[in-house]
């Protein structure tokens, strides 16, 4: 049974994942938009990363803030000719993250709690989410005639991504690394 608590928690978990996405994406166009290759392609891609660690964090609840502020950048950036189409764009934004957190679960060992997480594990989850979500958007590109050179733009869309989240989840287990070394010790550690 849901709980004021809980629906609480959720909502916070969209809001802030939605924010943060949105931002991120906001920071990315700054640094990186002269190195867009074409509709919706970048050399390198921060978001992506941040997709896939948000959905990894927050699961299903992460997906719907990406997909809501997918509406709001693809209404602003990316407008394919109809509500409907952006909102379709969207929904491949926030689902394809979560489809990559599903095959590294139940294929690759992740735990969901991201206990696990090694180098090569990163490695492994940057090019399963970078081949699902460059797939995904190009064909959806390609079938609404905003990409006329398919596969050149799935190669950097997939570069893109991988790159993007490569630099996030080594700036996350970097950061992660200094605070650990950071924290006092525990009596019990000793």
């Amino acid at each position: 049974m849901l709980t004021f608590k809980k629906v609480n928690k959720n909502i916070i978990f969209i809001l802030a994942s939605s924010f943060f996405y949105y931002l991120t994406f906001s920071v990315n166009q700054q640094f990186f938009n002269a190195y867009e290759f074409s509709f919706g392609v970048n050399w390198i891609f921060i978001p992506s990363g941040v997709q896939l660690l948000l959905v990894l964090v927050a699961g299903v609840y992460g997906a719907i803030g990406i997909f809501l502020a997918s509406v709001v950048i693809g209404l602003q950036n990316y407008y394919l000719d109809s509500v409907f189409l952006t909102l379709i764009t969207a929904f491949i934004s926030g689902s394809s993250p979560l489809l990559a957190r599903k095959i590294c679960i139940d294929f690759l060992g992740v735990r969901k709690n991201l206990s696990n997480i090694t180098f090569s594990l990163i490695v492994k989850m940057s090019l399963i989410f970078g081949l699902i979500s460059a797939s995904l958007h190009q064909v959806w590109f390609f079938y609404n005639n905003k990409s006329d050179a398919f596969i050149n733009d799935l190669v950097v869309m997939f570069s893109g991504d991988i790159a993007g989240t490569m630099l996030v989840f080594l700036l996350v287990s970097f950061l992660n690394m200094i605070v650990l070394k950071n924290m006092p010790k525990r009596i019990d550690d000793e």
